[in-house]
């Protein structure tokens, strides 16, 4: 009987549909790799979206991503709460830009609707990693099992560009350790770990659907507290400011205004101006960027927010994507993705112009949670914007993908103005 199958193992189909009051079902529609059904669950109209990780890898591409941002508005307008099965190994690789282009509208409107306190909850299958984590970190609880394993970049990828010193990723038993189930569970006390069977799943589901209310918002500072403290104890402590005038790229010397107090901190470049209302800040070391420094970022912009509401924030990147390190998905590097996202997403819906500009490389997780936020994204001279660094896709894709130019930017939306 269908009660008794694992979970993580079956149909999308059939996960939608054993989470569903029997008879219930309406609406079954597939878009790609991507399944969805409506219904009801225990006497409430829900949405159920599901990936297939037999296609593709339950990766998410042009058509994932455009056909999930309209299910989601469609059940925040119709009053359904929102379920997403994910087992995705993230952005559609093969589809390059046009593929991070689309999940930067995704994510935008995904942000947008948890700011405006629709739920949404997150069940993790088998693998849930990049722009997937990022989709589930951003929920506002999830449901993990035994073999649930989520991650900002995946055992292949923190191998390929960091070697098996940070993870060997044919070692199951040590994967399961960093990013597992339980391993996550225990960073997120709210978060549940159930068996990967039907009954323990949609059990777990029912108790979030019965206890869940409509326009509750998340409470951002907590969140940073609750992380800040997360790194403390995992040995990741901030460091004090230092000076960085006289320390910057030959470019920004001439973009930023005279004048400008700039200071360092934890790969984070920020200032304020004193003579117009501007702010600045900056991930420019051309190195990725780990959990500490996402974190930094996101408490600059809440000070921001406390202190001079309304102002323009201007971000400047210039980083190969996110940091694949062991320290960094010890503790969770997707969720301070996610955090850093929402926080600037509450910036621009509160009135601040978040502006974008790429100096350098841009790849990954980082420029999505920059870019989705924007108001508006600006690639200066010497841009190069990738889906993931260049040795990350040749080990998963077998194969390099070719060089982008300018235009290709503008027609895959990862950028709006090429400078």
């Amino acid at each position: 009987m269908i009660q008794e199958e694992v979970f993580s193992a079956s149909l999308p189909t059939q996960r939608i549909a054993s989470l569903l009051d029997s008879g219930s079902l309406t609406g079954a529609a597939q878009h790609g790799t991507l399944h969805v059904g409506s219904g009801v669950i225990e006497g409430r109209q829900a949405t159920v979206i599901a990936t297939d990780r037999q296609a593709a890898g339950g990766s998410l591409g042009v058509t994932e991503a455009q056909a999930l941002s309209a299910v989601l508005e469609e059940s925040h307008a119709a009053g359904r709460v929102a379920i997403l099965c994910l087992d995705s190994a993230g952005a559609r690789l093969d589809e390059g830009l046009a593929a991070l282009g689309a999940f930067r509208q995704l994510y935008r409107h995904l942000l947008d609707l948890r700011l405006a306190g629709f739920p949404m909850l997150a069940l993790i299958g088998r693998n849930c990693f990049g722009g997937a984590s990022m989709l589930a970190t951003a929920c506002a609880q999830r449901v993990y099992s035994e073999a649930s394993r989520l991650a900002m970049s995946g055992p292949a990828v923190i191998q390929a560009l960091g070697g098996t010193k940070e993870l060997d990723a044919n070692d199951a038993a040590a994967v399961t350790v960093l990013m597992g189930g339980a391993a996550r569970t225990r960073l997120v006390p709210t978060d549940y770990l159930c068996d990967d069977l039907y009954p323990a799943f949609r059990h777990a589901a029912r108790n979030w659907v019965v206890g869940v209310q409509s326009g509750v918002l998340p409470d951002l500072r907590d969140q940073h507290n609750r992380l800040g403290t997360r790194l403390l104890a995992h040995g990741l402590t901030p460091s004090p400011p230092t000076n960085a005038r006289d320390d910057l790229p030959a470019v920004l010397q001439e973009i930023l205004p005279a004048g400008i107090d700039l200071h360092r901190m934890d790969g984070v470049l920020f200032g304020r101006s004193q003579t117009s209302p501007n702010a600045f800040f900056g991930l420019i070391d051309g190195t990725p960027v780990g959990a500490l420094t996402v974190w930094t970022l996101a408490g600059e912009c809440l000070a921001l927010a406390d202190e001079r509401p309304g102002e323009p924030v201007t971000v400047f990147l210039d980083c190969p994507g996110q940091a694949p390190t062991f320290q960094d998905e010890l503790v969770m590097l997707s969720e301070y993705v996610a955090h850093l996202a929402l926080v600037l997403s509450t910036l621009r819906r509160n009135g601040h112009r978040v502006l974008l500009q790429v100096l350098g490389d841009a790849a990954g997780g980082i420029y999505v949670a920059l870019a989705a936020p924007a108001t508006r994204v600006l690639a200066l001279p010497g841009a190069n914007v990738q889906v993931l660094p260049p040795a990350a896709i040749v080990r998963v894709l077998r194969r390099r993908s070719p060089s982008p130019d300018v235009e290709d930017y503008l027609r895959a939306g990862v950028v709006d103005t090429i400078i």
